[in-house]
């Protein structure tokens, strides 16, 4: 038998393209962060990003290990 795989090579995304859409930041580990009002409202305004705040919550190993880095 032939090992055959249909594979469309999807682009990996990275986290800087990932919108966040809630009151959360989730690391691809499974770990959870609660976002304060203050960390909303600068992603809202832009002043800030996931990476960003990844290193924050997390420090920057963890940011290092998210794609795109």
């Amino acid at each position: 038998m032939h090992n055959v795989t249909l594979g469309r090579g999807y682009p990996e995304s990275t986290i800087e393209e990932e919108p966040i859409l809630g009151r959360v930041l989730a690391m691809p580990d499974g770990r959870i962060q609660p976002l304060t009002w203050r960390d909303r409202m600068m992603l809202s305004l832009g002043l800030t990003d996931a990476r960003q705040l990844a290193t924050k919550y997390f420090g920057p190993a963890s940011a290092a290990a998210l794609p795109g880095h």
